[in-house]
């Protein structure tokens, strides 16, 4: 057993309550972190990171950092790596604190769970195709870069991949690298206004080197480049180059955690939000429908689903949606794609795409 006391950061940087939000961004931005201990008195109150920030649209940047923190679940230094893994994953949070006594002793993010793996070989003799999530969300070099920090915000990501006009895998575009450029040191600022007032500044212009893995390789070849190249993300590339799938830390973290015994399903949305709760309890039914007929196949229980919903306004004012998904279950993983003019006919397609592949899965044992 891996505990969180093997793989935590000890010498963590903190910042107080009391601090502006414009020092936590430069501490983050100078240190390469993403996230950022709120402590007082040697005790822990909460959490910053880029998430919360990329989640507003506008940031007072002399406003405390206690007006934005966020309490969050802690770790004991003995419990497990997994353990830990899925009280992150059930609480969509990407860094979790250490405390002893109320007192911070550490801090573990994804990035350490994910590296911790490279002692267990059966999770990273996977392939790459076996754990990514499909068809992925990318966007282009000459793309403004708030078109970029708009998709990673709908995704809760802090990267997404970058292609070139054939199409092909060039580069990727992290939201630490731009923070300087979106927050800058002004009283108030909003992103938009930030990147109307600088027009010039593409995806291209401030992208880095892509990690990316061939179809068919080993999960441990996307660690450990990741590893080598403090990445997010590992872009899974077919023979021209062209993207199959991504594999992001969720997508590591959901295989840590599958074989672990869950009461229920974990369900993640993203993209596009709605005002009306009626609309996420439809969408909640069509989900639990089908993982309860999956459920019903012999080592098919579902563990984790995550769904990601985009619009699209076609002419006339009409509204498309694309819903992707991806189901992780007790022995394999699958992901999907549907397309309609009605949201809810769009998640039933995709959920009976999934009992689909189930069915066919089962068959070919």
């Amino acid at each position: 057993m891996v505990t969180v006391e093997e793989i935590m950061t000890k010498n963590v940087i903190t910042i107080g309550p009391q601090e502006p939000i414009s020092k936590a961004i430069s501490k983050m931005s100078d240190n390469k972190i993403h996230h950022l201990p709120v402590v007082e008195d040697d005790k822990y109150l909460g959490m910053v990171d880029f998430d919360i920030f990329l989640r507003r649209s506008s940031i007072v940047l002399n406003s405390k950092v206690m007006n934005v923190m966020e309490k969050t679940p802690t770790v004991a230094k003995k419990t497990d790596i997994t353990e830990t893994a899925r009280l992150m994953l059930d609480n969509g949070i990407k860094a979790i604190p250490v405390l002893e006594n109320e007192s911070l002793q550490g801090i573990v993010t994804t990035s350490d769970i994910i590296y911790s793996l490279l002692k267990m070989p059966d999770i990273l003799n996977s392939t790459v195709d076996e754990i990514m999530s499909g068809d992925p969300i990318t966007v282009n070099e000459d793309d403004l870069v708030i078109r970029a920090v708009e998709k990673m915000r709908d995704l809760d990501e802090a990267s997404i991949p970058v292609l070139d006009s054939k199409g092909r895998v060039t580069g990727v575009v992290n939201l630490d690298e731009i923070s300087k450029q979106i927050w800058r040191e002004k009283e108030k600022m909003h992103q938009s206004e930030y990147f109307r007032n600088e027009a010039s500044v593409r995806v291209k212009d401030v992208m880095s080197p892509p990690v990316i893995a061939k179809s068919g390789s080993k999960l441990m070849v996307c660690v450990n480049e990741m590893k080598k190249m403090k990445a997010r993300v590992c872009t899974v590339i077919d023979d021209s180059e062209k993207p199959l799938g991504i594999i992001s830390h969720r997508d590591i973290m959901d295989e840590i955690v599958k074989g672990l015994p869950r009461e229920s399903v974990l369900v993640n949305l993203s993209g596009v939000k709605f005002d009306d709760p009626e609309i996420y309890n439809r969408i909640y039914d069509i989900i639990e429908r089908t993982a309860k007929n999956i459920a019903k196949v012999k080592r098919m229980k579902p563990m984790l689903i995550n769904i990601h919903i985009e619009q699209y306004n076609e002419q006339g004012g009409e509204i498309k949606y694309s819903v992707r998904g991806k189901i992780v279950t007790e022995s394999k993983t699958f992901y999907g794609r549907a397309w309609e003019w009605n949201l809810y006919k769009a998640m039933k397609e995709l959920m009976d795409e999934f009992e689909k592949m189930v069915e066919k899965a089962k068959e070919m044992r």
